[in-house]
């Protein structure tokens, strides 16, 4: 967005530029005009009505400068609101690669150091922390969707609704049959998303147990005859890693709802008859 370009883009602007020029002419040729005035020319000039000034000529540069000032905090205003997810999502992106990482880094370690009993541990442990990442992603949005009001289409749509005959039902029978439908609506999706929530909340919360049982019966000690414990402490730096980066990678999920919030919000938003006037490097609206 170009605001330096505004001053070209209004008539105000130029009606004043236009005046100082002219006020320097008339200067030169005040006092040529003064002598050579005439009667007539005096009758002419009272027999006609004076142009009367239209408010946009009387605004000061200083005026229009603080107004424009005041457009582009609030442009910059609306594009950081609109664009805060897309931020945090870049954010987060940069996050999840450095944990990256930090995480194959302490892979290859504990790889080198584990015994044979620890390695087969970690690769029944692996699709268990990928069936939990999935687990965790779809508690995590679905609460996300309680918290923004926003429920799967799969309840969304259900929607009970029909026809009454107001020609024999009166109409306030039939608007309180409408209000009954409605709130029967209202109440299935309140029920209906508490189900779910709580169905992935369960799912979830028996993962996580069976694998925090798996991680505390990691060979610490002696392990059928290797010396277990140089490898507890790289798997267990390997593990936090891993599990940090599932976690980050959860919120990421949720930015499509973000998204779409925030896309409902402007949708809502009417630009203002002055930015559409400023031309169109200001618009704010496709």
């Amino acid at each position: 967005i170009q605001l330096h370009t505004y001053w070209s883009q209004i008539p105000v602007y130029k009606k004043e530029k236009g005046k100082e020029k002219e006020k320097e002419k008339e200067k030169g040729r005040a006092t040529t005009d003064d002598a050579t005035q005439t009667d007539s020319n005096i009758e002419v000039n009272t027999s006609t009505p004076a142009t009367p000034k239209s408010p946009a000529a009387q605004l000061s540069i200083d005026t229009i400068h603080n107004k424009v000032d005041e457009l582009e905090k609030l442009i910059f205003q609306y594009l950081k609101h609109c664009t805060q997810h897309v931020k945090k999502m870049h954010e987060t992106r940069i996050q999840v690669a450095k944990i990256q990482m930090d995480e194959f880094k302490a892979l290859e370690d504990f790889e080198q150091i584990a015994t044979p009993s620890q390695w087969n541990i970690h690769l029944i442990l692996k699709p268990k922390m990928k069936l939990w990442s999935t687990k965790n992603k779809n508690y995590f949005v679905a609460t996300k969707r309680v918290e923004y009001d926003m429920p799967p289409r799969f309840i969304e749509k259900v929607d009970l609704s029909f026809k009454i005959d107001e020609s024999i039902i009166n109409q306030d029978e039939a608007q309180a049959t409408y209000n009954q439908m409605k709130q029967i609506t209202k109440d299935f999706r309140i029920q209906a998303m508490t189900l779910y929530v709580q169905s992935l909340a369960r799912e979830n919360e028996l993962l996580t147990d069976e694998i925090k049982r798996i991680i505390t019966g990691f060979p610490q000690d002696n392990d059928e005859g290797f010396d277990a414990e140089p490898g507890y402490a790289p798997f267990k730096h390997y593990h936090d890693l891993r599990e940090k980066r599932l976690k980050l990678e959860a919120e990421q999920s949720i930015y499509f709802l973000v998204q779409e919030r925030v896309e409902g919000e402007t949708n809502e938003v009417i630009t203002p008859t002055l930015v559409r006037s400023l031309g169109k490097d200001f618009l704010l609206q496709p």
